[in-house]
């Protein structure tokens, strides 16, 4: 799978305790969402995966990342998003509730140490679209270093969206999809 323009979408995990990793299963080995249909007869295709996150971890999570653009001498390209007032993407999630949105940039030239600015809300039942402000996403209170979501957004080169857990005290798992993901003005 790939995005509207031809950037790649990858699947990683993360955890506090490498002994209890993290997992997902998405297109065979690969490191991608599959491609599923909601309904048979249905041309659109969605991004599914399955995951797990085990426990105890002090935090664990697994993200889809989709570059928007292909990449170039395999650096991401970044593009200038700052434009726009929403974030459009349609969701479906089993197991945790509690999703978050990054927005990432390899090419701000600032050094995030890997904290982006991100927006954290409650996946519904059901496949649901959610509409985001980009004046929502904030770096967490923790965050060494500090960077405007602004600068991020005129070089943005992916999205994050990714199920999470801050204190894992039992394991979680289930079904991710996603589907639309587009900016809006």
């Amino acid at each position: 799978p790939v995005s509207a323009r031809g950037g790649r979408i990858d699947l990683w995990t993360y955890e506090e305790n490498k002994v209890r990793q993290s997992t997902f299963k998405g297109a065979g080995d690969l490191a991608t969402p599959e491609l599923a249909r909601i309904k048979p007869d249905d041309p659109n295709h969605v991004a599914k995966f399955e995951y797990s996150l085990l426990a105890p971890n002090q935090w664990a999570g697994v993200a889809m990342e989709i570059h928007g653009l292909p990449d170039a001498d395999g650096k991401p390209q970044p593009e200038d998003v700052s434009s726009y007032k929403y974030l459009s993407l349609q969701v479906y999630a089993t197991g945790i509730r509690i999703l978050k949105l990054e927005t990432r940039t390899d090419a701000s030239g600032k050094d995030t140490r890997s904290v982006y600015p991100q927006y954290t809300f409650e996946a519904k039942p059901g496949l649901n679209t959610y509409r985001v402000p980009l004046t929502g996403f904030t770096q967490p209170s923790w965050a060494d270093i500090r960077v405007d979501p602004k600068d991020v957004y005129k070089k943005l080169t992916s999205i994050a969206l990714v199920g999470f857990c801050d204190v894992c005290n039992y394991p979680q798992q289930g079904v991710i999809v996603v589907d639309n993901v587009v900016f809006e003005k």
